[in-house]
């Protein structure tokens, strides 16, 4: 079988030889047939061929030879090297079809000791050199088949390939122009040459086997297909592989069994609520604390009650794994699918977590472009079709195998972005407990999100949220309407029995009304080994500049803001004086333009009194080796902190809207990593503020705060 490089290598052959005949006929097109056209042309003999031996190396045997030249070569010392098995007929040499075509990316370049010429050999004395080779890789190959290409080779390939001079140029463009130091760069990461998942498998038993790959913290869209030789380290990859492939194809859940009197007598079963006494061995993560124990137990009831509900448990106790228990424990009952929506920035958590705690399950992200997602619809969702027919029991019906019944994994984890965006495929699907993150989103009963889940077909739903009561009891109420539009259907009927909730009679109500729906514990009350938290509020005076500009804002005087280096305000007086708190230079025209580094640094602390603060403490908290997040609500502001930080040499890592959901980890792991050199974490309060797991960090500061 042919390899994809060496389809890729191939130039199509299906071109249309155009005859030069006076006839219209449709015969003139031939599309891949060997023609009279074709049998005119001649094989080109070249003048510098090397006889009966590998045009690159010099040596003989196990030569392929090129069907348009005079040309041969080792596979091996082909670039990229050709892995196919068995060697093509009809192959074309890199000369023939253009050298080094085939090149996706440039990734580095160094100076690297190679064998030198016979004739630079005798010139220098030694058998190495060092010359500058590119790092290279290759269309339609995994970064495992990277490869450093001399110089000379691409001063070669220019002449027949000018585009490759752009890339070359743009190459060197990049490298001078980023802003990573020496020791933060690295060509290929370690991550993209590690097997994560195997999707799928070709090739004959007794033949050699080809596996469709996804590496670690690359998206689906950039998946290959991988002979067995080159991922042989990854065995229990391809054993779970294997082991997914041969589940059979069991329909999930009891609400799915094929006759009506299995079904009900399934579900008197699933009545009696089986409490756990203990952590269940299944999760292999670790042991559960009681307060998550009684939070599983909790699920359970609720899930074999048939009642939606909220975990409401205080941030960082754990409604991550306790939903994760929740589902396994279903998993170990052969009822899925499972369906968790959150925010884009923790579903790296998610996946991790179902990693430690039940790695048993068949867990996918449903994230990435369109492209990729097409190619989890393709590969991750379903089990092939089964050409065998189901026979019902009592009935006698031949019926055909379901998509239901084939789905292939166990939780799909998605954002909310993808639930809005692929509705269609994923609206059809049954799912057996809906988990959404950050439940407080839904509180809005007329945004996309709200409106799109209602529609999802589920047996039970659940919402996470630290925070289940903002603003007002309205909210709440939404929340509640999601869940249970029957008992909870209508906001004014609810606001009029609780319209004076100060009262303790309608408080004791409330509370009665929702204890089957809401389950919170805090802190304070199931963690009191934990020592307390410390909370400073820390008022600082304005510098004299920001106050020149704060009583200009005020009094409308445009003669100081319209003057040479003044501030061009907006309308918005109230957003412009939130900013000005920060930092002045948050105005447009504010900052001065200072070529002397010192110089830029003083103005940039003298500023901002806010800055003035924080420099004494952040010197402080640097000699006592604690480590700090600081939180902005203004990208504007990330980027003067960053200023100041990279003028007091603290390495540092950043998070705001603009940094996508696989960096985000990389910089979470960055920081979180033993023996980190990382100071500080930068973070806008909406990209950082929803379940990251921060925890290598003891200061928090929060630099300018939201109104709500």
């Amino acid at each position: 079988m042919s390899s994809l490089v060496e389809r890729l290598r191939i130039r199509s052959e299906q071109k249309p030889v155009y005859n030069l005949d006076e006839s219209d006929d449709d015969a003139d097109f031939a599309s891949g047939k060997s023609g009279k056209t074709e049998q005119k042309l001649e094989r080109i003999v070249r003048t510098d061929v090397k006889e009966n031996s590998c045009q690159a190396c010099g040596e003989s045997e196990d030569l392929l030879s090129c069907a348009t030249c005079s040309y041969s070569y080792h596979p091996k010392c082909l670039l990229p090297p050709l892995k196919a098995s068995p060697l093509p007929d009809h192959w074309r040499c890199p000369e023939c079809v253009g050298p080094l075509s085939e090149i996706e990316k440039i990734l580095d370049c160094e100076m690297r000791p190679t064998v030198a010429d016979d004739n630079d050999a005798s010139k220098l004395g030694s058998k190495q050199i060092f010359v500058k080779q590119y790092l290279v890789k290759w269309k339609g190959l995994s970064y495992l088949h990277c490869t450093w290409v001399p110089e000379k080779e691409f001063l070669k390939a220019f002449k027949s390939n000018p585009r490759l001079r752009t890339k070359v140029n743009n190459f060197h463009r990049q490298m001078a122009s980023t802003n990573s130091s020496e020791d933060d760069f690295v060509a290929i990461r370690p991550e993209w040459t590690t097997v994560d998942r195997i999707l799928a498998r070709r090739g004959d038993d007794d033949g050699e086997k080809e596996y469709l790959v996804k590496y670690k913290e690359l998206p689906y869209d950039e998946c290959y297909w991988e002979f067995e030789p080159d991922i042989s380290a990854f065995q229990p990859e391809i054993e779970r592989y294997n082991k997914i492939q041969s589940r059979s194809r069991k329909s999930y859940g009891s609400k799915q069994k094929s006759s009506l009197q299995d079904a009900v007598e399934s579900k008197k079963k699933l009545k009696e609520f089986q409490q756990y006494e203990y952590s269940p061995e299944f999760l292999s993560g670790g042991s559960l604390h009681p307060y998550q124990l009684e939070g599983l137990n909790f699920l359970r009831f609720s899930w074999s009650k048939q009642t939606h509900v909220i975990l409401a448990d205080e941030m960082g106790l754990g409604k991550t794994i306790q939903s994760i228990a929740f589902l396994t424990s279903l998993f170990e009952e052969n009822v899925g699918p499972h369906l968790v929506v959150a925010p884009l920035s923790t579903l790296r958590n998610w996946e991790r977590e179902f990693a430690t705690w039940a790695p048993q399950m068949n867990v996918i992200m449903y994230v990435g472009s369109s492209q990729a997602r097409a190619i989890i619809r393709q590969y991750e969702f379903y089990h092939p079709k089964s050409h065998k027919k189901i026979k019902k029991k009592k009935y006698g019906q031949i019926i055909s195998e379901s998509k239901q019944d084939r789905i292939k994994f166990d939780v799909l984890l998605t954002s909310y972005e993808m639930i809005n965006l692929d509705t269609a495929s994923l609206k059809p699907i049954k799912w057996e407990c809906m988990i959404v993150d950050e439940g407080h989103r839904l509180k809005n009963k007329d945004s996309k999100l709200f409106l799109s889940l209602k529609q999802y077909t589920t047996y039970h739903r659940t919402l996470l949220t630290g925070t289940p009561l903002q603003n007002n009891l309205d909210e709440l109420f939404m929340l509640m309407h999601f869940l249970d539009a029957g008992k909870f259907g209508s906001l004014e009927e609810f606001q009029e029995e609780f319209k004076d909730i100060n009262q303790e009679e309608q408080i004791s109500r409330l509370h009665k009304m929702l204890a089957p729906h809401l389950l919170r514990r805090v802190k304070k009350d199931v963690m009191k080994d934990l020592p307390p938290k410390k909370e400073l509020i820390l008022r600082v005076d304005l510098s004299s500049k920001q106050k020149e500009y704060y009583k200009a804002i005020l009094t409308r005087n445009y003669q100081i803001l319209t003057r040479r280096g003044g501030a061009q305000i907006s309308n918005q007086c109230g957003m412009e004086l939130r900013k000005l708190c920060c930092h002045p230079y948050m105005l447009e025209g504010v900052e001065p333009d200072i070529e002397d580094a010192n110089e830029a640094y003083k103005q940039l602390l003298e500023s901002s009194g806010k800055l003035q603060l924080l420099d004494k403490m952040m010197v402080k908290l640097k000699e006592q080796g604690h480590r700090v997040l600081i939180y902005s609500q203004f990208q504007h502001m990330l980027d003067l902190l960053e200023d100041y930080c990279t003028f007091k040499n603290w390495q540092y890592e950043r998070i705001d809207g603009k940094v996508g959901g696989a960096e985000r980890q990389i910089r979470i792991d960055r920081f979180n990593a033993k023996n980190s050199s990382r100071f500080c974490f930068l973070l806008s309060t909406r990209a950082g503020g929803l379940g990251i797991n921060l925890a290598t960090a003891d200061t928090v500061i929060i630099y300018d705060r939201l109104n709500n």
